[in-house]
C-alpha cells in the first residue's frame, strides 16, 4: 500500500512507542494483535479490512486485505486508526460499556442532523426485506456481532477504534407502516473525546461497509443508492 509521507511518519512515530507496558492497550484500541521484540508489529481488522503493519530497523511495512476492494476506505481506516491509538497512548479508552444515546446527544451533534437521515434513509431502502438470517455474515464480515434491540427486526454492534460501540437497529416495515432504523452510540464515548466530524465519517463507513457486505453475501442488488458515499 502506497502511503502519504504524514501517515507513513506518524505510524513509525506510534510504533516506536509501543512497549511491553502498553501492546494491551492498544489491542483494545483497535481490536488487533500487537508484538513487541525485534520487529514491532500490529495486525488489525477494522470494519472488514485487514491490516499487518511491521516496523524493522527503521523500515516500515504496511499489507492491507479488503475483500470490497476499496483503497479509500482502507486509507481512511488507517488514518482513524492511526487517530485511536494516539488516543489510547493518552489513556483514552472505554472503560465500560454505558447506555446508548443518538448523535444529537453529542456535543456539536446538531451538526449530524442531515447525516444522520442520510443513513437512516440508505438503510430503510436497501435493507428492505432483510432478515436477521441473511445479515449474519455481513455484520461478521465487519467484526460485529448480532444484539437485541427493542423489537427491532434485527441489529447489530461494532466497535471500530477505543472500545466505543456503534448500535444498528432496523424495523421491517409492514402495510401502512413504512421501514425504520436507528443508529445509536455507546455513552462511553464521552471518555475519549472523539471529535464529531471523525465519528461521523466512521459511522458513515461502518454502515456503507455493512450494507456492501450484505450485498457481497447475498447477491442482492442496489434498491436506489449504489453507496452511502463514494
Amino acid at each position: 500500500m502506497q502511503l502519504k509521507a504524514d501517515i507513513r511518519d506518524r505510524l513509525i512515530s506510534i510504533i516506536n512507542k509501543i512497549s511491553k507496558d502498553n501492546t494491551s492497550l492498544i489491542s483494545k484500541a483497535i481490536n488487533g494483535e500487537v508484538s513487541v521484540n525485534n520487529v514491532k508489529r500490529l495486525e488489525a481488522s477494522i470494519l472488514g479490512v485487514k491490516y499487518e503493519i511491521e516496523l524493522s530497523n527503521g523500515d516500515l511495512k504496511v499489507n492491507v486485505e479488503d475483500p470490497l476492494n476499496r483503497e479509500e476506505d482502507s486509507s481512511r481506516l488507517l488514518t482513524y486508526m492511526a487517530n485511536a491509538i494516539e488516543r489510547a497512548l493518552q489513556g483514552k479508552i472505554a472503560s465500560s460499556k454505558k447506555g446508548l444515546i443518538g448523535l444529537m446527544h453529542l456535543s456539536g451533534g446538531h451538526t449530524a442532523r442531515l447525516y444522520e437521515k442520510k443513513t437512516i434513509d440508505f438503510l430503510t431502502v436497501e435493507m428492505d426485506g432483510s432478515t436477521v438470517e441473511e445479515i449474519e455474515k455481513a455484520v461478521k464480515d465487519i467484526g460485529g456481532s448480532i444484539v437485541e434491540h427493542l423489537n427491532a427486526t434485527w441489529s447489530f454492534e461494532v466497535s471500530p477504534f477505543n472500545g466505543v460501540r456503534i448500535r444498528v437497529a432496523y424495523w421491517q416495515g409492514e402495510e401502512d407502516m413504512p421501514s425504520g432504523a436507528a443508529v445509536l452510540i455507546g455513552e462511553e464515548i464521552k471518555e475519549i473525546d472523539l471529535p464529531i466530524e471523525e465519528l461521523i465519517t466512521i459511522i458513515e463507513m461502518t454502515i456503507n461497509r455493512f450494507v456492501l457486505f450484505y450485498r457481497k453475501e447475498t447477491g442482492k442488488q442496489p434498491k436506489l443508492f449504489h453507496s452511502l458515499y463514494f
